[in-house]
This record gives structure tokens, C-alpha cells and sequence, in this order.
């Protein structure tokens, strides 16, 4: 591997700074996940206990897979399936281990049929809060409007364009013009959005009442099935398993240590999820709301809340637009797992792949919105896994339940075990011993919890 330890990377797929590269893997952690799911994870499943073995599960796990995949990014410098396929043949190991690759690919491509839908609710909520939010609305209206939403599949598939076409105006681009200015500029707003919205939740509702119920843990409350929920969350939170970090890793030079930028990704992955959960909460609270909602927390509950406050509409409206923000980010390095791929298959360019990508997912991506409406009475199996699972259930089943859990596991395996220590060494970055660290969890303690979490979970 000495020989294409220090080899060029071309301009147009590198990228430009340090701060350009941690800037782009921390907005593809950052998603729905830390703004929507945990907030709602945690309010349904004990509040501090779960957050506590959130926190044990970012470190322990989650940071050495994040690890493992930017230094099989940077080894090979070729996109999630190649990379693999060249580190297994330079090390006299089996091609076959390309599936490794493939099956991260294949979650990046099954999101990306529902992400995009589910991010164009938040971009339908945003709009509704800019035309005056939820003013005056009771709890019945703010539901119905939900469902409403729901029901409407015209809407749902403006909403799903207008994100795709964001997302396609971004990655079309090669990678310093698009995906690296776009997190340059999405993230450090994203950021200041969220600490305002933190600050009017201090100022409007009750942040003491937030910070008590998310890191006062009851620890009678932590039973099997919340350390399982959270070691699932804490694993998909950085967002591993998806080949997004190999992708931006073969961008990445020599110069920058993967251990420190696997912690500073896990860190403020973790920082966002837990400002949102304050800021979120600290307005629940404040009105009286009860904070076990389930998914519908940003899309009943908060408006409620919003609806009632000195600001709301304003304040509504700076809480979507971060979401959209958020989801942005995520979806970008998803798109760019699937385009690298293709573009690097087939031969075709960037702008062509981009599109032929989007609109394929767009397509298929059909199949989630009809799954809340003219198709919500349909079932894959009367039994089974996929017994009462609409379409959308099903396909979140399989991404977050399978080929997430499975394409970190592979990857963390191969990168521990299969990789000579020696060679990950010369390309980890840092001191040594941080590669110690790092090598021993990603053989041991990463495997054992990502293994639990993917045969609890089937």
C-alpha cells in the first residue's frame, strides 16, 4: 500500500480545507436523527437514562465505525464499493469482500427513496410557518393538519422536488463548489439557528424542566429495551453504515488525522442532538405539553407549543428552516455515495448521474408517499417481519434494521481484522496509540454492539 499512501488526489475530488472536510461529514451525521428522532427517542424512553447510554454508545461504538470508514475512504481513494474490492485485493484477500461496500451502498440508496419524503414534510411545515404558522390553533387543528398533509399526495411530491432539486443543484457540482461550500455555509447557520432557538426556549418556556429530564437519569429506568433503542440511535446518529463516510474519506489527504476527525464528528454530532433536545423540550415543557409524542413531536407537539407563544410564528418558522438545514446536509452525502458510484461505473458525468440518480429515487421514492394515503391499506405479508408494515415501514425496516446495522459491522470488521494493523497505521493519522485504541474497539466492542443491535432488531 506504500505506493498509493501519498498518492494525488485530483483537485475536483478533493476536498480544499481541513475545516471543508469536518464541516461535510458532521452535516452528513447531522439529519433528521439529531433534530427529529432523538429529541422523540428520548422523550419516549425515559429522558436521562436513555441519553446516558446514548452518550457510552457514541464512543464506544460509534466513533470507532465512523473511524473505520474514513481510513477505507482514504486507503483506497475510490468510491464505497471499489475502495473495499482494492484494500481486499492488496491484501491477498477474496474480492467478494466488495459486498462489504455494496450492502452500505444499497442503505444509501433505500434512504434515499424515503428520506427526501420525510424531509419534504419539514420543508410543507416550514412554508405553513412562514404563511403564519399555527396561530391560534388547538390541538385537534394542529393534528389535523398533520394528517391532512398526510393524506394529500399532490403536496407531499411538490415537497419531495423542490428537496431533490436542492440536493441535485448542490452535488451536480463537483466537490469544493458544492458539497463543501454548501456545508461551509449550512452548517455554522444550522448551528447559530439551533443555540437561538435554545436561548427562546430558555427565555419562553421551562429550561430547567429540559436539562433535569435529559441528563438526570433514572436508572431504574434503564431496562433492555432502552439500551437497546439507544445503542441503535447512538450507532445510526453519526451516521454509519451508509458508506457516506467512506465516500467523503477517498476525498481526503494524508495530512489530517482519522482518529481526532472521527471524535470531533461523533462530538458535535452528539452536541446538536442534545442542544435540540433542550431547546425542543425547554418549549414542551413550557406550555405544558407532554413530552412522550413518538414521531409526531416536531410535527403536533411543537407547533402546539409554537401557537401559543410570544414569537411562534418567527420562531416556527427558525426551528424548520434548521430542519431542513439538517436534513440537507445528510442527504447530500447520501446522493453523493450513490452518484461517486455510478458516475465511477458507468463513465458518465457528474451532472448526468446526479440527475438520472435523483430522479430514480424520486420514483421509487413514490411508493413512501402512496404508502400514507392511496396505498396505506396495503401489506408486503400477513406475517413475518413485514406483518401490518406499509410500504414506507418496510423500507425503513430493512435500511435501519439490516443493511445500516450490517454494512457498519462489515466495514468496522474489515477494517479491524482484514486491513493489516501496520497499513492502517501508516494511514490512521495522529499518534499511535490513539490507532491502539481505535484497533482494539473497532475489533471487539464495536462488532459485539453492533451485532446485538442487528439480531435484536430482526
Amino acid at each position: 500500500m506504500s505506493e498509493n499512501r501519498h498518492a494525488p488526489i485530483k483537485e475536483n475530488l478533493a476536498w480544499s480545507s481541513h475545516i471543508g472536510f469536518l464541516l461535510a461529514c458532521v452535516g452528513a451525521a447531522i439529519g433528521l436523527g439529531n433534530i427529529w428522532k432523538f429529541p422523540y427517542m428520548a422523550g419516549t424512553q425515559g429522558g436521562g437514562a436513555f441519553v446516558l447510554v446514548y452518550l457510552v454508545t457514541i464512543f464506544l461504538i460509534a466513533i470507532p465505525v465512523a473511524a473505520a470508514e474514513l481510513i477505507t475512504g482514504r486507503m483506497a481513494r475510490r468510491n464505497a464499493v471499489d475502495s473495499v474490492i482494492h484494500l481486499a485485493q492488496d491484501t491477498k484477500t477474496p474480492s467478494l469482500f466488495g459486498l462489504v461496500g455494496l450492502v452500505a451502498v444499497l442503505a444509501s440508496f433505500m434512504l434515499l427513496t424515503f428520506y427526501p419524503v420525510i424531509s419534504g414534510w419539514v420543508m410543507a411545515y416550514l412554508g405553513k410557518s412562514l404563511m403564519g404558522g399555527f396561530s391560534g390553533f388547538d390541538a385537534a387543528q394542529v393534528s389535523a393538519e398533520f394528517n391532512n398533509l398526510l393524506a394529500n399526495p399532490a403536496e407531499m411530491i411538490f415537497w419531495q422536488v423542490l428537496f431533490l432539486a436542492l440536493t441535485g443543484f448542490v452535488v451536480s457540482r463537483d466537490i469544493r463548489s458544492g458539497l463543501e461550500k454548501a456545508n461551509l455555509f449550512l452548517m455554522p447557520v444550522l448551528f447559530l439557528m439551533l443555540v437561538m432557538v435554545v436561548i427562546y426556549g430558555a427565555i419562553q418556556g421551562d429550561i430547567g424542566a429540559a436539562v433535569s429530564f435529559l441528563f438526570t437519569p433514572d436508572f431504574s429506568s434503564i431496562t433492555p429495551e432502552v439500551i437497546l433503542s439507544a445503542v441503535g440511535h447512538g450507532f445510526f446518529s453519526v451516521g454509519v453504515g451508509a458508506a457516506m463516510l467512506i465516500t467523503y474519506g477517498a476525498y481526503l489527504n494524508h495530512n489530517v488525522s482519522i482518529g481526532e476527525a472521527a471524535i470531533t464528528i461523533g462530538i458535535a454530532d452528539t452536541v446538536i442532538a442534545l442542544l435540540a433536545g433542550i431547546g425542543i423540550f425547554a418549549i414542551v415543557f413550557g406550555q405544558g405539553l407532554e413530552p412522550a409524542q413518538g414521531p409526531g413531536l416536531i410535527f403536533v407537539t411543537l407547533p402546539l407549543a409554537f401557537s401559543d407563544m410570544a414569537g411562534g410564528s418567527f420562531f416556527a418558522a427558525l426551528f424548520f428552516l434548521l430542519v431542513v438545514f439538517a436534513a440537507l446536509t445528510s442527504n447530500l452525502a447520501l446522493t453523493e455515495v450513490i452518484v461517486r458510484f455510478v458516475s465511477d461505473r458507468l463513465g458518465t458525468s457528474r451532472a448526468k448521474t446526479t440527475f438520472g440518480v435523483l430522479l430514480i429515487s424520486f420514483l421509487i421514492g413514490l411508493t413512501t408517499i402512496f404508502s400514507f394515503n392511496i396505498l396505506s391499506d396495503f401489506r408486503l405479508s400477513d406475517t413475518g417481519v413485514f406483518a401490518d408494515k406499509t410500504l414506507f415501514d418496510a423500507k425503513d425496516y430493512v435500511t435501519s434494521n439490516i443493511l445500516m446495522p450490517l454494512g457498519g459491522l462489515l466495514i468496522v470488521a474489515f477494517a479491524g481484522w482484514i486491513v493489516p494493523a501496520k497499513t492502517s497505521l501508516a494511514h490512521f493519522g495522529g499518534a499511535a496509540w490513539m490507532h491502539t485504541i481505535w484497533l482494539w474497539l473497532s475489533r471487539l466492542i464495536a462488532p459485539i454492539g453492533v451485532i446485538w443491535v442487528f439480531i435484536s432488531n430482526l
